[in-house]
């Protein structure tokens, strides 16, 4: 009985601890179970509405093709001098000299004329080993160049600076409720899904602050300055409540000079996207009241060397152009604490031509932004954190992915809290066009609304939102405001993209050797030829090969028949890519685009366009 007795509290004992584990890891299994149902999708959506559904892998293949040993570019030249401003005068500062040196420096304005070799005064010092010396330069905004040689006369230290002095508070101006600053920070030949691969810690930094990535933005032309000018200078018409950019002329840098902000300008390249060749071409006169050019100009004439065997990465002494473009930001900082700005920022150089260059770029990008939290910028400032376009040439471009990422670049809109508090439809209408197929014309539109933010009320965006619904199809403007709803039923037509950056049609891939295939082929060739012609210096190209061929697919009701073509051209191993329309006669309805790096094959041309189908005599 005894016995009987143990082995029933035995089994009731083990029964309770069965239980007791099976309820209790019920709920972790659960856990997994939900956890595998909620798992993160395999493919991120890009564009998503009723005429175009565009979507691509959310951790495409790794690429190794492109890999360049970049983490060896680095400026090598000393940095023995750095610019500091003290109690209003200007000094360069030196420290631990090795050597005696004996420098001698030129000064001049930045108003002076950009290309002009006069300085306003010059001037020597002598450097002694091991000492740190403060020498003063003059006050003001002064750029100097110094040049500093040892015994034997061979130069030791070559470099640009820049001083800009901080403002003076006293004239700090009575801050508006109803303004809002303006940045523009841009990352040449970024795509969005660059930008996933190599941005992790500005992705994070993005967690914690309020903004849109806008994933259905594109490009409309084929490089930097085809798609920004749009956006800064192109005219396109309103169908908000207000109309400041009518005027085909009227750029944003005069539209927000009016509206009394100051402007800034920079670039990591001397001759940039706006700077044009000459370097003050295509700004507005007299609308940037803060502009590196001057600066850069004066580097790229006498201080300028290359890391890079393409020669596409400068350096400064011990600074890369792209570490003077952040350090002037920087510079501007305590002017932006005290007044309205709309500034523009650019980074062209490493991007364009490296594949993983981006990589480096992450932190010194996330850090930027957090010491514009710090100074509380951000708190008043809409900044755009954009690209152009992806990758224009190489190796990861000829892949199909590599060729979808071409055109859809970078779009982030970073903006302060408290402005979805007070202008709730407009944002929401915002972050609703995440998904929207959208342009720079349309972000033109947008910083047009934010000249007039006091119109952004619930009221206004209604009667704006009513105007846009009751507008035909064939009678959507270009450009549409980011605070009203892009329409569902856009198309690439509708927003002005061309075919050949357009992936809302389907590409259905057909053999290379067809009839129409050649005979398209052969007349992309024949417009490349016609556009050099008149080039003596360019010799004549003849098709080698067609490499790809695409069948777009415009919809059942169209009888027009595109085809998407990428071929190689003899001499010279040309890579382009274009659209042709077949009809009773051939029609190119795309810009020609190059797709392989042409290096010095175009030397003998100074025109951009004109570089890439140029292959010298």
């Amino acid at each position: 009985m005894a016995r009987l007795m143990l082995r029933i509290k035995v089994s009731m004992i083990l029964i309770g601890l069965f239980c007791t584990l099976y309820l209790g890891l019920l709920p972790l299994s659960e856990w997994f179970e939900r956890k595998d149902l909620v798992a993160a999708p395999e493919e991120i959506v890009f564009v998503n509405t009723s005429v175009c559904h565009v979507s691509g892998p959310r951790n495409p293949a790794a690429f190794c093709c492109a890999i360049e040993p970049i983490n060896k570019l680095r400026c090598r030249m000393p940095q023995l001098l750095t610019a500091v401003t003290q109690d209003g005068s200007n000094f360069l500062e030196a420290n631990k000299i090795s050597e005696d040196l004996n420098c001698r420096y030129w000064l001049k304005s930045r108003y002076t004329r950009i290309h002009s070799g006069r300085y306003t005064t010059d001037g020597r010092f002598d450097l002694k080993s091991g000492a740190n010396r403060k020498i003063k330069i003059g006050t003001g905004e002064q750029i100097v160049r110094i040049r500093c040689s040892d015994k034997f006369n061979e130069t030791k230290y070559h470099d640009v600076h820049y001083f800009l002095p901080p403002p003076d508070r006293k004239l700090k101006p009575t801050e508006s409720p109803e303004k809002l600053s303006v940045m523009v920070l841009g990352i040449d030949s970024v795509s969005h899904m660059h930008f996933v691969r190599y941005f992790p810690l500005v992705q994070s930094f993005l967690e914690n602050h309020p903004h849109t990535m806008f994933l259905g933005y594109s490009r409309v032309g084929l490089d930097a300055n085809a798609n920004l000018v749009p956006f800064l200078g192109g005219k396109s018409r309103r169908v908000a409540v207000s109309d400041f950019l009518s005027d085909e002329k009227f750029s944003l840098w005069e539209g927000f000079k009016m509206q009394g902000y100051s402007t800034a300008y920079g670039e990591d390249n001397a001759k940039g996207i706006l700077s044009g060749r000459n370097g003050d071409e295509e700004l507005p006169k007299n609308k940037v009241d803060f502009d590196l050019t001057p600066v850069l100009v004066e580097m790229d004439n006498h201080t300028r060397y290359s890391i890079d065997l393409k020669e596409r990465i400068h350096c400064t002494a011990g600074r890369k152009f792209q570490e003077v473009l952040r350090h002037f930001i920087l510079q501007l900082v305590p002017y932006m604490q005290g007044m309205l700005f709309f500034s523009f920022f650019w980074q062209s150089q490493g991007v364009e031509e490296y594949y993983e260059y981006a990589s480096h770029l992450d932190l010194s990008y996330m850090m930027l932004l957090k010491k514009l939290v710090d100074a509380d910028i951000l708190n008043n400032t809409l900044l755009f954190l954009m690209s152009d376009h992806g990758l224009r040439a190489g190796e990861y471009r000829m892949s199909l992915q590599g060729m979808k990422e071409e055109s859809q670049p970078l779009m982030v809109a970073i903006y302060p809290e408290w402005l979805k508090r007070k202008y709730p439809l407009a944002v929401g209408n915002l972050e609703g066009n995440a998904h929207s197929l959208i342009t720079p014309y349309d972000l033109r539109e947008t910083l047009a609304d934010v000249l007039v933010l006091g119109q952004l009320k619930n009221a206004n965006i209604e009667v704006g939102m009513k105007r846009l619904q009751s507008q035909p199809a064939h009678k959507l403007p270009r450009g549409i405001s980011l605070f009203l709803p892009v329409p569902d039923h856009r198309t690439c037509e509708l927003a002005h993209i061309p075919p050949l950056f357009c992936f809302c049609r389907e590409l259905t891939e057909i053999p290379t050797d067809d009839g129409l295939v050649l005979r398209s082929s052969r007349f992309l060739v024949e417009s490349i030829n016609q556009l050099i012609k008149p080039f003596g210096q360019c010799r004549q190209l003849k098709l080698e090969m067609v490499l790809l061929a695409y069948f777009l697919d415009l919809g059942d009701e169209s009888f027009v028949y595109e085809l998407r073509l990428r071929v190689r051209t003899t001499p010279g191993s040309g890579v382009f890519e274009a659209t042709v329309r077949l009809s009773d006669v051939l029609l190119l309805t795309s810009p020609i685009s190059r797709v392989n790096h042409y290096l010095g094959q175009s030397h003998c041309v100074g025109d951009p366009g004109l570089k890439l189908f140029c292959l010298c005599v």
